[in-house]
């Protein structure tokens, strides 16, 4: 009995014993999980690695264009130089620097600088639809249009359009996020060469960066190589509305290329890649772009989405954000509208165009991208490349007008009409 006994504390030892023990470490290993899970660090969206989407793009390496050839000429500092509007599009003399002795005074704060309805998107809203069918009808009925322009204006190139219904969100393109990898330095980037476009993006840049507090709209800045002194507000008007190269190389002096890709990226612009400063205005060489931002390359590579963002951002935040109305009020002052304004005209020469061109005739550049503000307002981009000035200009115009036509058809409802009249609601 006695034996029997001692057998049996033996069994119950080897059975409980292990048991507890496993219980134990298990409960340690939860609770230390749970421990490093809620110290682990957060990690920064914000710091986006544009080429991780490289599977979702079309990307051309062969049969894609070199980078633009670069010109040794350098302006002399002295003598500002006004380029035929044919070339660049800076192209005019206007030059309303602030007067020194001025710029020293404060100007009074703007106390408004945005209200807690500004929402700057990084992607697209959702389209507004009943049903799926009247969003391929959409597309089918714009993609003939964009058909019939591109054989009535015999543009046999490559090009990049975007459209966007800016009442229901609908959205079409062709080629509008196409990419490459440029053989010069393997970078991704936007297919299109964006010419004075550029200067779009600049003006989107600096307005993030005021409205974070990285910059200040009420400093007055000075560019040594230019010896002008300037607030960005006023500055970006001028760089946009008169397509200011020697603004536009100002800015990029002041922030950088690498600093301006950054806040395109916290922005939701991924594929579009600003480089260096632009041909045809004061300072400028390809060795001075080299050294100032390790490149040759000038302005930018963009895609037509990318310019659309902007855009899209520009229209909902126009009468809620001082940056935002700064741009439309620039967009809507450009002096060059020989493309999307001419085709607009054809349908109402009152409609207002709150647009950006861009212009290189030696590589076959004609660009033009806005918010026409018709009956149902839209966005269009149109970027061209390899093509005659004729072809390109034709081809955005007839563009222009018929999609106006069809937009102002759309229009079913009184709520549509007062956008036709005004662009925005506060005065500059």
């Amino acid at each position: 009995m006695h034996r029997r006994f001692i057998i049996a504390v033996l069994i119950v030892s080897l059975i409980i014993l292990p048991v507890k023990g496993s219980l134990q470490m298990a409960f340690t290993y939860i609770t230390d999980t749970v421990s490093v899970n809620m110290i682990k660090p957060e990690t920064d969206t914000l710091a986006v690695n544009p080429d991780e989407d490289s599977d979702k793009t079309d990307i051309e390496s062969i049969s894609s264009p070199l980078p633009e050839k670069q010109t040794n000429e350098t302006v002399s500092q002295a003598t500002p130089v006004a380029i035929s509007p044919e070339h660049h599009e800076t192209e005019t003399s206007y030059t309303p620097e602030p007067n020194p002795a001025q710029s020293t005074e404060t100007p009074a704060t703007n106390d408004g600088a945005h209200t807690d309805d500004t929402v700057i998107a990084d992607s697209f809203p959702l389209p507004v639809m009943d049903s799926y069918w009247e969003y391929v009808i959409f597309k089918n009925e714009v993609n003939a249009i964009v058909k019939e322009a591109e054989q009535a204006s015999g543009i046999d190139t490559k090009y990049g359009v975007f459209v966007m219904d800016l009442t229901n969100y609908f959205i079409f393109g062709i080629n509008e996020s196409l990419t490459r990898i440029d053989p010069y330095d393997n970078m991704k980037e936007g297919y299109f060469n964006s010419a004075s476009v550029v200067k779009l993006f600049q003006g989107y840049i600096l307005c993030d960066m005021m409205r974070r507090g990285e910059l200040s709209e009420d400093e007055v800045y000075y560019d040594q190589v230019t010896g002008r002194r300037f607030r960005l507000l006023k500055m970006i008007k001028i760089m946009i509305s008169y397509s200011d190269n020697n603004y536009s190389n100002a800015a990029l002096r002041l922030i950088g290329n690498t600093k301006s890709n950054e806040v395109l990226d916290r922005l939701g612009i991924h594929d579009s890649r600003i480089y260096g400063e632009m041909s045809g205005a004061i300072g400028y060489s390809a060795e001075n772009n080299l050294k100032r931002y390790g490149t040759i390359k000038r302005c930018a590579r963009i895609t037509p989405r990318d310019t659309g963002l902007i855009l899209y951002n520009v229209y909902i935040n126009r009468e809620t954000d001082i940056y935002m109305q700064t741009l439309n009020q620039a967009l809507k002052a450009n002096i060059y509208n020989s493309r999307i304004p001419a085709g607009v005209a054809k349908v109402n020469p009152d409609y207002e165009i709150a647009h950006k061109t861009g212009t290189n005739s030696a590589l076959g550049v004609y660009n033009d991208a806005g918010i026409i503000y018709c009956k149902r307002p839209f966005i269009l981009v149109v970027f061209t490349q390899s093509v005659t000035a004729e072809k390109g200009e034709k081809f955005i115009q007839i563009l222009a007008e018929k999609l106006t036509h069809y937009f102002d058809s759309k229009a079913s409802t009184v709520a549509d009409a007062p956008q036709s009249i005004s662009s925005d609601s506060q005065p500059e």
